[in-house]
């Protein structure tokens, strides 16, 4: 009986090996496929990130041939860290915090940051998410007493 038992188990072994064959050659060649387009891919993304970076530098440097310095603002107060846009200038805004006479540390309990957050915002490292935008611009809706009142206030 252990050699009936055996020879099924090998048969039953060898059916499914047989089976499984064409479906893992049809997987194979579907991988294979992917990997040769993911490779075509990076090469174009390669390519196309070259071009970018050369287009930028050749628009940087006839920028600053052709368009003459700005000119730098006549009140600092004028400047809003946080443009029509949604876009944050990280210089306006650590004027703005200088403006206050306020620490960083002080600054983040008034947008409700961390210390090294302020920190990054002012040095250009990190843009705010949109709910920091939203609390640094109701931060500069309030006067100057009410915004150093509630930055010095203890939480």
């Amino acid at each position: 009986m252990k050699t009936f038992a055996d020879s099924l188990k090998k048969e039953i072994a060898r059916v499914a090996r047989k089976e499984l064959k064409g479906e893992l050659d049809a997987l194979r060649k579907t991988c294979t496929a992917q990997r040769s387009d993911i490779a075509s891919l990076k090469r174009e993304l390669r390519a196309l990130q070259g071009r970018l970076f050369r287009a930028e530098r050749v628009t940087h440097k006839t920028a600053a041939v052709v368009m003459p310095p700005a000119p730098a603002p006549t009140a600092p107060a004028a400047r809003s860290p946080v443009g029509s846009l949604g876009s944050f200038n990280h210089e306006a805004f650590a004027e703005f915090r200088k403006g206050l006479g306020i620490t960083q540390s002080e600054m983040g309990r008034l947008v409700e940051a961390s210390t090294l957050s302020v920190w990054k915002w002012e040095t250009g490292k990190a843009q705010p998410r949109a709910g920091a935008l939203l609390r640094i611009q109701s931060a500069m809706k309030l006067g100057k007493r009410a915004a150093i009142a509630k930055a010095q206030a203890t939480i």
